[in-house]
């Protein structure tokens, strides 16, 4: 892993930033936890954090199929709980979603550099939507992606292939912000270059060493070299 000291030093060639939503623009993991809590408990199950961590960077859909692969219930079916453990989050996130550090001034400081920037996320585009409207940060990015129909979510490094596509650039010109293990995954298999902002839970999580930076916050950003 490099540190920020030798990112200062290097200027990164790239035509696009690609961010990850939850846990990159807005504090939603606290808020994802909290919800597969209150929905699981509706079937007998009473998550940890570790547990809900497992499943961190997942689609909804392959959250619940995890955990009923895992544990397994009978008293709602599959889609049942996917639709209320999505209901549940969109609530929490329109009651309680944040900005995560540095996400407004790193934006901007990425729009006056003239980069092409994208969003590119597991969760349903309906939560996405609503992730945008709260924080009012539609008009910054030029692509917008769900993995929430694709035939592979990550750590299939799909959706970020896709979104450089969409971008018209070629996936080694861009730039992945991650803060989960799939989502680094997927962006190293798309052969991007990938900055990784784990939780303080994961700060010394060696499986992030495969990440090129490993930064404290966006509030970093600005201070690093990046060129076209």
């Amino acid at each position: 892993m490099q540190d920020l000291y030798l990112l200062k030093q290097r200027t990164l060639k790239i035509d696009a930033v690609i961010y990850d939503m939850d846990g990159v623009i807005i504090d939603s993991e606290p808020l994802w936890r909290e919800a597969e809590k209150i929905t699981f408990k509706t079937v007998g199950l009473h998550f940890t954090d570790d547990m809900c961590r497992e499943t961190m960077g997942m689609r909804l859909y392959e959250v619940v199929e995890y955990w009923y692969d895992k544990l397994g219930w009978e008293e709602k079916s599959l889609k049942q709980i996917e639709e209320e453990l999505l209901a549940t989050v969109t609530q929490l996130i329109i009651e309680k979603g944040e900005a995560m550090d540095g996400v407004y001034s790193s934006l901007e400081y990425f729009k006056n550099k003239g980069v092409k920037l994208a969003l590119a996320s597991s969760s349903a585009m309906s939560l996405i939507e609503t992730v945008l409207q709260k924080l009012q940060l539609k008009q910054y990015f030029d692509v917008i992606n769900s993995a929430e129909h694709l035939d592979f979510g990550k750590p299939h490094p799909m959706v970020f292939i896709k979104t450089a596509q969409d971008l018209n650039t070629k996936p080694v010109n861009c730039l992945v912000i991650e803060d989960s293990f799939n989502g680094l995954i997927a962006a190293k298999a798309a052969l991007m270059k990938t900055i990784v902002v784990p939780d303080n839970e994961n700060w010394d999580n060696p499986n992030f060493n495969i990440a090129d930076f490993n930064i404290r916050s966006l509030t970093q950003l600005n201070s690093l070299n990046f060129g076209k």
